[in-house]
């Protein structure tokens, strides 16, 4: 059952040092008992109930009808030998200098047990945490396209983080108050079995409220946490476009939908933490009835005439019983805690048990090279029910620059992302020299490609790491050269270090064509066969989409690297060798820029319309 568990995989590899520190909680919660145990043959002696004259004749009548042979009527006798050899003050001396080093090694198993489990704890949440990250660094992109980026980010944070709070900090503490409790219990049955049986009628009714509590805690905190993750997402949405905002006077607007979701979480995070604050009070309103309860009964068997309990063994009893009552709150807190990470940990697996569409073959085959040709066999592809491709059947042979043209939400950039596999088809195949690409390794694959999108996506590091990132191996040379290529040389001299200039978070520094130009020195630096450019030359200056057009052209002669581009500025792609146009999913033209113009089609419309000869 608990192989099956989410944990499982999490503390396996800790079994030992697991086992260990419930064995030394388990002798913490020994010396505890032990401790109590020892408090009636103190009572005794200060009662008067042992003495010299009482040596070796055993424990007092009423302790040993109440008792029979138990740890205490050892201890009672261990008592009456200090007794009759050093007398009554000096024995009591050392019977209290025994109970402080149980106590003093209580204390001592009980840090022992901390000091293994908070390194195994904290590991735990960092190998989840990793686990989350890598997670969604692999997961399909249609994944991303239902989710909030604010509730993903919100999930690798603060969701691990309650489930370090709410479950793993409670599970150290629960090993060592179950222990307690267990021991604790058996010796009260040691010290008065009647009265345990009345112990053991009022459990099942404290178990019963503390569920009926639970339940609504359980429903109420994966809300909290979905609130919180909507926050981070109004938060980050709103920063990003602070400028479109205040542009069109609204950012009023954001203010108050961040206020109404802040409140909506604060309503949700009040009832929780309610919910959480009344299981102490009522474990507490318990157990002290459990208490009273115990007094009255306790009171009874003591009046009786033939009274089987000793007033010492009933204080022992009642201290014992009050010390229950700690780690069984504890307990129930707990409980409360857990069951509010559950939220927590339903979210978490969300992520790290998602269908991973784009899965690697059982036996994948290595491609070091592209020799032939890319095509679409009868391909369609579907967005949920919506129907995004439908029968593309398409050949792209090597060295050629192919454009993609056609209305927005045609599916080009679906038909193009289909080549390093951020996409799998719903039916059909698409192929790489003959194989269907998902017989090859996702990895080879995709060092066949470098991707230029219309949005570059720059790391808050230096221009020169961002290029690198094409191919971290490259050499400064390389680097220089790829730049020079995608004409961005210019603007890194003019900037104050250089290549060692930051870009600012999302590459703020720098303007649209900037970016864009180190977006495609990085591609033009990882040296692929297959250059895909998505809008790549969207955001630049008309000279500096035509000397990018230029150094594409030199790229495709020189190399004999495959170009393929989806464009919207179809003054771009005049001399592609041949240009597709896609429509609702489907390829409705296909040829050269003369060709398509003078077949009076889409492909002319949409030359008209952008004044395009």
């Amino acid at each position: 059952m608990f192989k099956r568990s989410f944990f499982y995989r999490y503390l396996s590899p800790y079994a030992g040092r697991l086992l260990l520190n419930a064995f030394l909680r388990v002798l913490s919660a020994v010396f505890t008992m032990i401790l109590l145990l020892g408090v009636a043959p103190v009572l005794s002696l200060l009662f008067g109930r042992i003495d010299a004259a009482d040596a070796g004749a055993g424990s007092g009548a009423g302790m040993r009808d109440a008792l029979s042979e138990t740890v205490i009527q050892g201890a009672g006798r261990w008592v009456q030998a200090l007794v009759t050899e050093h007398g009554g003050v000096i024995a009591l001396g050392i019977v209290c200098a025994v109970l402080f080093g149980l106590y003093f090694l209580k204390n001592l198993f009980a840090y022992l047990g901390l000091y293994l489990f908070t390194p195994i704890r904290n590991n735990v949440v960092a190998r989840m945490r990793d686990d989350l990250f890598e997670r969604l660094m692999v997961l399909p992109l249609s994944f991303f396209a239902v989710q909030q980026k604010g509730d993903l980010i919100s999930r690798v944070s603060n969701d691990v983080q309650e489930i370090d709070e709410s479950v793993l900090k409670q599970v150290q503490q629960v090993l060592t108050d179950l222990a307690m409790v267990i021991l604790l219990v058996a010796g009260l049955f040691m010290l008065s079995t009647r009265l345990s049986l009345i112990v053991l009628v009022i459990l099942p009714v404290t178990g019963f409220i503390t569920g009926f509590f639970s339940k609504t805690l359980r429903r109420a905190s994966p809300k909290q946490q979905a609130s919180q993750g909507r926050l981070v997402t109004q938060t980050e949405e709103s920063i990003e476009g602070v400028k479109t905002l205040r542009s069109y006077n609204t950012v009023p607007f954001s203010i108050d939908r961040f206020k109404a979701e802040s409140q909506r979480f604060y309503k949700l995070k009040v009832k929780v933490l309610r919910r959480v604050d009344l299981g102490s009070p009522v474990s507490e309103v318990i157990g002290t009835l459990a208490v009273v309860c115990i007094l009255v009964a306790g009171g009874y068997f003591i009046l009786e005439r033939e009274s089987t309990l000793s007033p010492e063994a009933f204080i022992t009893y009642l201290l014992t019983m009050t010390m229950i009552l700690q780690p069984a709150k504890n307990l129930t807190t707990a409980y409360y805690s857990i069951q509010r990470g559950k939220g927590s940990v339903r979210r978490v697996k969300e992520i790290l048990f998602a269908d991973e569409v784009i899965m690697e073959a059982e036996h994948p085959v290595g491609i070091a090279s592209f020799g032939e040709a890319i095509e679409w066999r009868d391909v369609s592809f579907r967005y949920g029910d919506t129907e995004a491709l439908s029968h593309i059947d398409l050949r792209i042979p090597k060295g050629k620059y192919v454009a993609i043209v056609g209305p927005s939400g045609g599916g080009k950039s679906t038909l193009i992302n289909m080549i390093p596999r951020f996409y799998d088809v719903t039916s059909g195949e698409v192929s790489i020299d003959g194989r269907d690409i998902k017989e090859y390794r996702i990895d080879d694959v995709r060092r066949l490609s470098a991707l230029v999108s219309q949005d570059t996506v720059l790391f808050n590091d230096t221009i020169y790491n961002n290029i690198l990132l094409g191919n971290r191996h490259a050499t400064a040379g390389e680097v220089y050269k790829a730049a020079e290529e995608a004409n961005a040389m210019d603007f890194i001299r003019a900037c104050e270090h250089g290549f060692d200039t930051l870009v600012g978070d999302g590459g703020s520094k720098l303007s649209g064509g900037q970016r864009q130009r180190l977006g495609i020195a990085r591609a033009l630096l990882k040296d692929a066969p297959i250059l895909i450019l998505d809008e790549a030359s969207s955001a630049l200056d008309t000279e500096s989409e035509s000397m990018i057009q230029q150094a594409l052209e030199r790229q495709t002669g020189a190399r004999d690297r495959t170009i393929i581009s989806v464009a919207h500025r179809l003054s771009t792609i005049q001399h592609a060798d041949e240009i597709i146009v896609v429509d609702k999913g489907r390829i409705v033209e296909r040829g050269t820029h003369e060709a398509l113009l003078r077949a009076g089609g889409l492909y002319t419309r949409l030359c008209k319309m952008q004044q395009v000869e």
